[in-house]
């Protein structure tokens, strides 16, 4: 019985520099995002609530032109989205004060898993527009809760 000789274990090989460029190109969209907002980690500002309203007309708009309504019960959650967008803009404008700018920080958190799992489905909106979207509501509604919380 012959064995046959032993190979020892490699370590896997580190990605090379052209599949780091390759990922790096893949996440575009975050990149623009944190470009974008890089100045509200310096001067974090609460933004004003109609703000919240900018949110679902954007996936409305995209939805609109990309001709996505044709998918059962899209157009509903899209405007169900808006309408609760708008009650919540409205009742950050009617509080106002700290309760008011919780609410529009919240809002635009909350607005982040609303990409996030726009981006998984992939029906509305593209999904690179998603990711960016998803990545600028995270850091908008991180960077107003710092300014709320240091005010």
């Amino acid at each position: 019985m012959t064995s046959s000789p032993t190979v020892p274990a490699t370590a896997p090989a580190p990605p090379s520099r052209h599949r780091r460029v390759l990922t790096m190109l893949h996440r575009w969209p975050t990149g623009l995002a944190l470009l974008m907002t890089v100045d509200n980690w310096f001067a974090p500002a609460v933004l004003p609530p109609w703000t919240l309203l900018a949110l679902p007309a954007g996936y409305l708009l995209i939805g609109t032109v990309r001709r996505r309504w044709r998918t059962p019960g899209a157009l509903r959650v899209e405007l169900l989205g808006l309408a609760g967008y708008a009650a919540l803009a409205g009742a950050a404008a009617l509080l106002g004060g700290d309760t008011g700018a919780w609410l529009v920080a919240l809002g635009w958190l909350g607005h982040g898993l609303w990409d996030l799992v726009h981006h998984r489905v992939g029906r509305v909106v593209p999904r690179g527009y998603a990711e960016w979207c998803g990545v600028l509501d995270l850091v908008l509604g991180l960077t107003m809760i710092l300014a709320i919380v240091t005010r």
